[in-house]
């Protein structure tokens, strides 16, 4: 990708730009080109909406106004700055980064060449991506990486808050089941129904809870279950486990419990209904958007698991239907995988309805590092991105919304 230069006068050290732009600008939605971006956001940005009618009238041969009002409207970028900082021991590193560089015989654990573009790129750059890309979409209260205080609600907190957007649920038999109880040890028990529909690491999102119940995954006193996604394991006939936080698919944490849930309801989208989700969501689409080139179906992961396996399940006499790798559409509509995504959504958007708004040449965005023994003679690296980002969108009324 282009890479971009801007002058740092504030940090004695190395200024890696193109390592800059990458933070911002190399999170997976971003390369996949599901977002539009915009530069040089140093301030509140104005985006206009403006939508009208079109009347066909008769000829005339004086002008005659159609007689519409335009509707206007406009939505807003408002960056947020937001830093990663870290300091390191050098001689720690030498042993992990830099051993494999070093000449046959010189281990020299206390000085060295410090090539710090290749250490930003090997040991924190991907987590800094990942992170922006959670952020962009999940928001700062979804993205456990963010901990600054400014507000930076996302696109999919601010599509399913917004007035306009064409929202569907999984209340529906189909995909959804309730509940009696969800125990200290995170057993679930369903009442009416049994756990045929589901299958072991399905992902289910919880709503509608009565009760105390609380996550304590990342410690006390834990976050209300309300709201979360999580991996199962079935356990009998009519009860499974809460196996794993969805948020903590990187970290691997087993999940944890606090107090107990009276009922609650249990929203799904796995291999047994996958294909009637997708068919009901396509059925819902206005002709004018999925017609469009830049339309998407985003999906998370686990969504696009279960649909590479109905589809070999469907294929009936089919060669290799369980090794081919199945394509990600459907019925001509491309299908993206969100890896970094909330559970149980599906959102159809254009991506030149999605906005990033970045300021890669501003005085706010900056990333640079600084071995600081010729300056203080301690034996330290230190790091420091300081980014500067906002998200929004444009037309409420070509968004569709399926959630929990």
């Amino acid at each position: 990708m282009a890479q971009f230069t801007f002058t740092n006068n504030t940090y004695a050290g190395e200024a890696l730009a193109g390592f800059m732009a990458s933070t911002l600008l190399e999170a997976d939605s971003v390369k996949r080109g599901l977002l539009t971006v915009i530069n040089d956001v140093k301030a509140r940005k104005v985006i206009l909406d403006v939508d009208d009618d079109v009347v066909l009238q008769n000829p005339s041969g004086i002008f005659t106004d159609q007689g519409t009002t335009a509707h206007q409207t406009e939505s807003y970028l408002d960056p947020v700055v937001y830093e990663f900082m870290k300091q390191e021991q050098w001689d720690k590193l030498a042993q992990s980064w830099e051993a494999q560089a070093l000449k046959p015989g010189a281990f020299m654990d206390y000085e060295g060449v410090v090539d710090l573009s290749d250490f930003m790129v090997q040991r924190y750059l991907t987590k800094i991506q990942i992170a922006n890309e959670r952020l962009y979409w999940l928001g700062k209260s979804a993205t456990k990486e963010a901990a600054f205080t400014a507000d930076f609600p996302g696109l999919l907190p601010s599509i399913a808050a917004a007035s306009g957007v064409y929202k569907v649920g999984l209340s529906k038999p189909a995909t959804s089941l309730a509940a009696t109880a969800i125990d200290a040890n995170g057993i679930v028990t369903v009442t009416v129904a049994d756990t045929s529909t589901l299958a072991d690491g399905d992902v289910v999102t919880i709503t509608g809870v009565t009760g105390t119940s609380k996550d304590t995954t990342n410690g006390a006193p834990g976050i209300p279950i309300q709201g979360q996604s999580y991996f199962i394991q079935i356990a009998g006939a009519t009860s499974f486990k809460l196996v794993r936080n969805y948020n903590e698919v990187n970290s691997r944490k087993p999940a944890t419990f606090s107090g107990t849930a009276t009922a609650v309801t249990v929203n799904y989208i796995n291999v047994s209904n996958v294909l009637q989700v997708l068919g009901s969501v396509y059925a819902q689409l206005d002709p004018a958007d999925r017609i469009q080139e830049d339309f998407n179906l985003q999906i998370p992961l686990h969504v696009g698991y279960a649909y590479a396996q109905a589809q070999a399940n469907k294929a009936l006499n089919v060669i290799n239907a369980f090794t081919d790798m199945k394509k990600m559409d459907y019925l001509g509509i491309p299908l993206q995988i969100m890896n970094h995504w909330q559970a149980n959504t599906i959102l159809g958007a254009r991506s030149s309805n999605l906005f990033l708004g970045v300021d890669l040449l501003g005085d706010a965005s900056e990333l640079s590092t600084v071995y600081l023994k010729p300056y203080t003679n301690d034996n330290v690296v230190r790091m420091k991105a300081r980014m500067k980002a906002a998200v929004n969108f444009k037309f409420t009324n070509e968004l569709f919304y399926l959630s929990a």
